[in-house]
């Protein structure tokens, strides 16, 4: 049986354009989307158009179907007069053929210019907003396939209105345009053989390869996760404490029974029971301030505080071969190893441990790191933990900037070296080290953008949180780019409100168990039960996986960027607090 022949398609508009700043929403972005088509031919050379240049990414060619305006129009209810050709910012509106018609390496002629198909187009909040439309919008765009597909120049010429694309080589055993459009998505260890099969692809365009990439860490993060867990209380044994400095104090916890103990998510925490004969327990949840897999150990870092009976406790009783009870690792204020933002760490006090698993987790990420703040408060250098460990981090680091404020710097502090400002950090310093614009590569191409565009992590007491929110709030930082947890004087934020719960997902006629321990949110309970609630970011900022709460209550964690209104909830970043829950899904 013959294939079918490769189609053709016909040029019914071009533009260019370069970068310029537009106010979205409220933001100043720039940004080559704002285009309006032309007649006139485009003069194809390597690398890409004359008088075309990208705001951020290194493709070449932008080609995006003519039929899709009719159906984006429909769909979102947009009057279709309201688009001309070429909004979507593509540089070729092409009639007759489809992102469903194209494979990653397939070679295109049009005009005398030729290509090679390199990607879908991964579209960003810039093709939300020109659409009028909120960011979750995109993931939706994405499981159309319908979103346009890259070029990457192989000869230059030159292309006019009316010229004929022809598909001169094709590729039909690489994926599809649309089929991988879709495969970015994928929550699913099943995707993974496909995703390193693209990963592989020589033809793969830039943007996507990281894209793919991505893909692959969150899958694998997700199933590493999922390994070791237990549930209820599983007995472990101190190993060696150590002196972190005063009044702190590190502990190493093996379990008895010798079996693997859960990866923690950098940040996380352990829910530590002490059992003290003739008094009772004594329940407390404390960071992982790190961990070893080989060795089979986590280890927990305790202040000594004042009015707390259960720290007093692990400094004045747990030695090492002492027995505690845990439950296995949980908490959602971790770190997004997947952006291309800078990272800002901002600690106080003892707020520095689920940082510096943090701190580990970024340095992992070797050259593909984002720029790193990396701020922190403490007293003097008594009461300085993990300093030695946190400068031999932050050496490894390509591009980072350290802020440690001394509140009350002893004589023998050395100024540049052991702190850098005296005092308690103001509103006024923190603008001045965020507001300055810093340059990212997320897409192979050098990229300002402005300092208010950083993933922010801030945890310590609650006076600091709220000064260090405030500040950034006040620089017009967006709420779901600042992600906080405070240390009150007895501990850390409390463990889930119930153990277990029956969510009933109505719509759908599914019910599932949940377990505290399992430390599912409500989205990952969902997709466990085989449904795809809609979704983005999944830390509670884009708001694209609400869904109406029908019975129950839910606690969060982190908090949403925006409160909930009564009766929703946001599964992304939800647990249920009641032991039955109806969610309209």
């Amino acid at each position: 049986m013959q294939p079918p022949a490769p189609p053709t398609a016909t040029i019914v508009a071009l533009s260019v354009a370069r970068p310029s700043v537009v106010n979205m929403n409220g933001r100043e972005v720039t940004t080559s989307i704002v285009r309006s088509p032309s007649n006139l031919p485009l003069a194809v050379i390597e690398g890409g158009i004359s008088e075309n240049e990208p705001a951020v990414h290194t493709e070449h060619v932008l080609a995006f179907p003519s039929e899709h305006y009719d159906y984006w129009s429909d769909r979102l209810g947009t009057p279709r007069e309201s688009w001309d050709w070429c909004w979507f910012g593509e540089n070729l509106t092409v009639a007759g053929i489809s992102e469903e018609d194209l494979h990653v390496g397939d070679v295109v002629d049009i005009g005398t210019a030729r290509f090679r198909v390199t990607s879908p187009r991964i579209p960003c909040f810039k093709v939300a907003w020109r659409i009028g439309q909120p960011d979750s919008i995109l993931p939706k765009l994405l499981e159309t396939g319908r979103v346009g597909f890259h070029l990457e120049v192989l000869r230059p010429g030159t292309v006019r209105m009316t010229d004929v694309l022809t598909v001169s080589a094709r590729e039909t055993q690489a994926i599809t345009v649309a089929e991988l459009a879709r495969l970015l998505l994928s929550q699913s260890p099943d995707a993974l053989p496909r995703l390193k099969d693209v990963l592989a692809l020589p033809a793969l365009g830039y943007k996507a390869r990281n894209a793919v990439r991505q893909r692959i860490n969150l899958i694998e993060d997700k199933q590493r996760l999922g390994t070791g867990r237990w549930r209820g209380w599983r007995p472990f044994t101190v190993g060696a404490v150590r002196r972190e400095a005063e009044g702190i104090s590190s502990f190493d916890l093996r379990p008895e029974d010798g079996k693997p103990i859960a990866p923690p998510a950098p940040g996380q925490f352990l829910t530590v029971r002490l059992d003290l004969p003739g008094k009772g327990d004594v329940v407390r949840p404390w960071t992982i301030s790190g961990f070893d897999l080989e060795r089979n150990e986590y280890r927990i870092t305790v202040r000594r505080m004042e009015g707390g009976h259960a720290s007093q406790i692990m400094h004045e009783r747990i030695v090492p071969k002492s027995r505690l009870f845990l439950r296995p690792p949980a908490g959602q204020f971790t770190l997004d190893r997947g952006g291309f933002r800078r990272i800002a760490m901002i600690s106080g006090g003892i707020g520095v441990t689920p940082l510096l698993a943090m701190l580990k987790d970024y340095v992992a990420l070797g050259e593909q790191a984002p720029p790193l703040l990396w701020l922190q408060v403490v007293r003097n250098s008594r009461l300085h933990p993990f300093a030695l460990e946190v400068q031999a981090l932050l050496s490894k680091a390509p591009l980072v900037q350290r802020v440690i404020w001394y509140t009350h710097p002893e004589a023998d502090d050395v100024p540049g070296l052991d702190y850098d400002r005296a005092g308690r950090p103001t509103a006024a310093q923190i603008e001045e080290i965020v507001r300055p614009q810093y340059v990212v590569r997320p897409f192979g191409k050098d990229v300002p953008l402005p300092g208010t565009e950083t993933e922010f992590y801030v945890c310590g007491p609650t006076g600091l949180e709220a000064m260090i929110r405030s500040a950034l709030l006040g620089l017009a930082v967006r709420p779901g780019l600042v992600r906080s947890e405070t240390f009150a004087a007895v501990g850390r934020a409390a463990p889930a409100a119930v153990d277990r719960a029956r969510v009933h997902f109505t719509k759908s006629g599914v019910w599932m168990d949940w377990h505290a321990d399992d430390g599912l949110t409500l989205l990952d309970l969902a997709e466990a039960g085989g449904l795809e609630p809609p979704y983005a970011c999944r830390t509670g900022g884009c708001q694209s996986c609400a869904q109406r709460l029908v019975e129950g209550s839910v606690d969060y964690n982190p908090t949403p960027a925006n409160p909930q209104e009564p009766g929703s909830v946001l599964l992304c970043c939800a647990r249920p607090a009641s032991t039955t829950l109806r969610i309209d899904l």
